[in-house]
């Protein structure tokens, strides 16, 4: 009735997906409302779930089989837009060999990179929940953006041609303003904000298709640089307020400072791990405090 094999039914059975009761010589027996979870099965199979994610989606406390719709939905889409970025790919691909038929290795190499990078797309939405990421995995579908990657060039060349290069000085600070507005036009969701700083925590263990642009971009470096010029214009602007008689808040508060200085004190003296789990538990209740219990912005 439901076009599926004995095998498969002993399967079902075995795995707790679907228990027929048994008479008393150990002949299964099945009814209309086993066939009908049978249909549901079926159903969520060849959508492409998995068995034990079935057997989760059709347990009595399960949440709305819509959520789950969604949800795979969502996958199978993902999945869309990667083949049909792949086969964008292969027809540049195609139209090059047709053009160039002797730059087969360079064809070739760059249509290994174009896979390498989408494939390394699909590891990066672990930084995010599932809504934030439908809305902000473009974000590394070409990362760094032609803006970032223009920007992280001019800082680059900028302490190449001057390496002692003035934090402070206009070209720096014009630098810093570069970065400001790209980062808050870019960042205005809170939780985006938030997976990008997990992300960027835990960028030793990227795909390597994505740390190689950081390394090629010499992210870090400029990261580092405009770090620097934005704390001199943070204290800039800290010591004209205060001559004008409004003292700036602390940029670091003291809990922070003495956090820090205790931090230096601990890798100075290669203390052990148990002073390393006190640092940590003092750390987090500060970030805890800082940021009004949003678990996470305390976890990145």
């Amino acid at each position: 009735m439901a076009g599926v094999t004995v095998k498969t039914l002993h399967h079902y059975d075995r795995v707790g997906l679907l228990q027929p009761p048994r008479t008393a010589s150990r002949y299964r027996v099945y009814t209309a409302g086993d066939l009908a979870r049978l249909q549901h099965i079926l159903a969520l199979r060849a959508l492409g779930l998995p068995l034990r994610r079935i057997r989760e989606l059709l347990a009595p406390d399960a949440p709305p089989l819509q959520l789950a719709l969604r949800q795979q939905r969502h996958v199978l889409e993902d999945q869309r837009r990667l083949l049909n970025r792949t086969i964008r790919a292969l027809e540049v691909a195609e139209g090059e060999l047709d053009s160039s038929p002797d730059q087969t290795s360079d064809t070739l190499r760059r249509l290994l990179e174009v896979i390498g990078m989408q494939n390394s797309v699909e590891e990066m939405r672990k930084y995010y929940s599932d809504d934030v990421w439908d809305a902000w995995r473009h974000h590394y579908e070409d990362w760094p953006s032609p803006a970032w990657r223009e920007l992280y060039r001019d800082i680059n060349l900028a302490l190449d041609d001057a390496p002692a290069l003035d934090p402070a000085s206009a070209e720096a600070q014009a630098l810093g303003t570069r970065w400001l507005a790209l980062d808050r036009g870019e960042t205005r969701v809170g939780a985006i904000r938030t997976g990008m700083r997990k992300a960027w925590a835990d960028r030793e263990h990227w795909p390597e298709a994505l740390r190689a642009q950081v390394a090629a971009g010499r992210v870090d470096r400029a990261m580092t640089f405009v770090n620097t010029v934005l704390w001199e214009r943070w204290d800039a602007e800290r010591v004209a307020r205060e001559r004008a008689g409004d003292p700036a808040p602390a940029r670091v508060s003291d809990a922070r400072r003495g956090l820090y200085h205790d931090c230096a004190m601990a890798l100075a003296e290669n203390r052990a791990a148990a002073d390393a789990a006190a640092l940590v538990s003092r750390w987090r209740a500060i970030l805890d405090a800082e940021c009004g219990g949003d678990a996470d912005a305390v976890s990145a």
